[in-house]
């Protein structure tokens, strides 16, 4: 294979990993990829125009594989630790008790059923530190009167997102970068775009109350699931929220 077919092959290769790694990692590590994938590229330039060492051109051309198969099977070797009885860092892994799971939902039921908008994001494997850091700290146990009266009209953390880490309510009034995907619904507004945004970068789950309808959607791994009864909503919960 000649450097100009290894050069085109990379090019693939880290643009396919891109895509990849955006949907799997906080926004931090995901800006440092792409810049890794830049200087990657410009070094597949200059291999292509000079001569360089064996080793090196090796590494560089095997790299890219690498970094593709490490993002493709992480979850399937994270699934294979939990088997083997290593899990031992949960310090972002949520689990939600039984008693939190009827907060919630008692909560949701009450902010739908007064039309009180709403958007509710539970960390998971990512961390959410870069988006907590922006907003109100709360640092409080979870329970229903709380999280109603945060989203409450009219006040100061009414539009931002609540953060969830294991039962503890981290911040309020976060904000993420909204999708901008141009298939989503015109009807849809700022927190539906919200909760997708942020379901695209990271494998966090977001409940979302409409202020227009009162319906409850749920967002996670790029996709909103619209409408949806108390009891979806539970089963939400459980599958993604609770081993």
């Amino acid at each position: 294979m000649s450097n100009f077919d290894v050069l085109i092959l990379n090019i693939y290769l880290l643009a396919i990993f891109s895509i990849l790694v955006k949907s799997k990692t906080n926004p931090k590590l995901y800006r440092l990829f792409k810049l890794l994938d830049v200087a990657l590229f410009g070094y597949l330039v200059s291999m292509f125009f000079t001569e360089k060492l064996v080793v090196i051109d090796t590494i560089v051309k095997v790299f890219p594989l690498v970094l593709l198969i490490i993002t493709i099977t992480q979850t399937e070797t994270t699934i294979l630790l939990r088997k083997l009885g290593i899990n031992k860092n949960r310090l972002f892994q949520n689990t939600i008790e039984d008693q939190i799971k009827i907060e919630i939902i008692k909560s949701v039921d009450y902010l739908a059923g007064r039309q009180i908008g709403a958007i509710i994001t539970f960390e998971k494997g990512i961390n959410l530190e870069e988006y907590i850091q922006g907003a109100f700290q709360v640092n409080a146990p979870i329970n229903s009167e709380l999280l109603s009266t945060i989203f409450y009209p009219n006040t100061p953390l009414h539009d931002g997102a609540v953060i969830v880490r294991k039962n503890q309510i981290v911040c309020a009034g976060a904000y993420y970068p909204p999708s901008d995907r141009l298939d989503i619904p015109k009807e849809l507004g700022s927190r539906h775009r919200a909760a997708i945004g942020i379901s695209e970068i990271t494998d966090a789950l977001t409940i979302v109350v409409s202020e227009q309808t009162g319906k409850i959607s749920v967002a996670i791994d790029g996709y909103l699931d619209q409408d949806i009864t108390k009891e979806a909503l539970i089963l939400y919960i459980e599958k993604h929220l609770q081993e």
